[in-house]
């Protein structure tokens, strides 16, 4: 092996020990940079229309992270400290609920639900009290009680220990944002000079990359949002409590397919039916029927399949799992990381293989 065998492969092991240590000392905070890389990647046109008009980056890319405060940090912070609060004013009333009332008059109370209460007869309901009182049952149940009251009082002291360092990693995620914005350009370079392809491979890599993000924001989170708006006002309409709850439910189980948000409205129109009667039920189940499900139905999967370039079995997969995996990063990562396979897939076949690309 010849000395500069042996400076190469030192050099690379250097290089690889560094940039795992680097990884390692950013993990704390790799969530809020990897938003502000896809923020950067989806702000970038409106940053760049700002720099023509005004001639300063630094002040562009100042305006569009106060843009993305105002409208999106603020606002989101607001509608999750409102949910919180209704989250903990539903849990307070049920547990009034339950401690007000005893077991025999919860079970007869289901007596008053329309049809339902037809099924729920006297023989039924003594069978339900006996297997309710039996010991090993209450006995069962008082560990959960104190199962869920020991996680709900743990997690009520991690997420008010927590506070803090969600405000450091806004900050993190708004600092990030600012530079990426206005110093994009030398980042992409620096890849560029840095990375051993082609450039044309290298375009075709950070292309697909951006019409990815591109796609999953439009596709799925932009849908995710207009389907919850669209559920919030119908839940208004037929004056549901705790609208904002059940709309953030929605954009929640928007994700969750092959249901998506009727997870939560389907439920919600039912209990409207018994609640408020047979005409605002119908009129909540038309409602997402006909305006909630149908842009997820229609719109999503055309607007997704347009930029993503993979099979729909496979971004049906990468989504969800990125899903599970990452949390709501992964719905940007499982696409992400597919796509790109699939173009380094395509370049391999041309560079190394020599196959002729095929048009799909």
């Amino acid at each position: 092996m010849t000395r500069e065998h042996i400076f190469f492969y030192f050099f690379i092991g250097l290089i690889t020990f560094f940039f795992i240590v680097a990884l390692l000392t950013l993990s704390p905070f790799i969530i809020p940079i990897l938003w502000a890389i896809i923020f950067s990647i989806i702000l970038y046109p409106v940053y760049d229309y700002l720099t023509l008009k005004i001639k300063s980056k630094s002040i562009s890319a100042l305006i569009v992270t106060g843009i993305v405060l105002l409208i999106i940090v603020i606002p989101f912070s607001i509608i999750i400290l409102l949910t919180s609060q209704q989250i903990i004013d539903l849990g307070k009333r049920i547990a009034v609920y339950m401690e007000s009332h005893s077991q025999e008059e919860v079970i007869l109370s289901l007596k008053n639900i329309p049809f339902v209460g037809n099924y729920i007869t006297e023989d039924l309901i003594n069978r339900i009290n006996q297997y309710i009182q039996k010991q090993e049952i209450r006995d069962s149940f008082m560990k959960g009680v104190n199962e869920i009251t020991k996680i709900a009082g743990e997690k009520i002291r991690v997420m008010i220990m927590a506070v803090g360092m969600t405000a450091f990693k806004v900050l993190v995620f708004l600092l990030t944002l600012y530079f990426l914005l206005r110093d994009g350009p030398k980042f992409l370079h620096y890849i560029e000079r840095a990375v051993p392809m082609e450039r044309e491979d290298l375009v075709d890599v950070l292309g697909i990359i951006y019409r990815t993000v591109l796609a999953v924001v439009y596709g799925a989170i932009g849908t995710a949002i207009i389907q919850a708006i669209i559920a919030f006002i119908g839940y208004s309409i037929v004056r549901l409590e705790y609208a904002l709850l059940w709309a953030v439910m929605t954009f929640v189980t928007a994700f969750i397919p092959p249901f998506g948000a009727s997870l939560t409205w389907f439920p919600l129109a039912l209990y409207t039916f018994f609640d408020k009667g047979t005409v605002w039920g119908i009129f909540l189940f038309l409602w997402g029927t006909l305006l909630v499900s149908s842009i997820d139905n229609f719109v999503r999967p055309l607007i997704i399949k347009k930029g993503v370039e993979i099979p729909y079995i496979v971004l049906f997969f990468s989504t969800i799992g990125g899903l599970i995996k990452f949390g709501f990063i992964g719905l940007f990562l499982g696409p992400i990381i597919f796509t790109t396979l699939f173009t380094l897939f395509k370049i391999y076949e041309r560079r190394i293989l020599g196959t002729p690309e095929r048009n799909a």
